[in-house]
């Protein structure tokens, strides 16, 4: 169920791939490019959203809704899922208000599948 969310998710223009993980850092359903480590993706933005979540909190800003690392050659943004976190690989060039919203779609379907 979770993958056929994804599968509709990474036709949205700019996104390479997709996935869900456990804050725990397990792989709870991934559709990425063959070339990419689904296992250690999954565990690096496990503990980057972690990371994230917690200097959210120390500085006083409230539960982390979102969170993004760009490098040169595309983005990585990553979305609290209730019990997992969505996990989106994209392009460097993309419109990042439409990449967002289909996320927050795809969110509120994950975040029923998992609770």
């Amino acid at each position: 169920m979770i993958d056929r969310v994804l599968l509709e998710l990474n036709k949205t223009e700019g996104i390479k791939g997709s996935m869900v993980v456990g804050k725990d850092g397990l792989v709870i359903a991934s559709q990425l490019p063959g070339n990419v480590d689904a296992e250690l993706v999954g565990a690096m933005a496990s503990a980057a959203f972690g990371a994230a979540e917690r200097t959210a909190s120390e500085i006083g800003m409230g539960n982390l809704e979102q969170t993004m690392i760009e490098g040169e050659h595309g983005k990585i943004l990553m979305v609290d899922a209730g019990e997992g976190i969505l996990a989106i690989l994209t392009e460097s060039k993309v419109n990042l208000g439409l990449i967002r919203i289909t996320m927050k779609r795809a969110v509120d379907k994950i975040k029923a599948m998992l609770s």
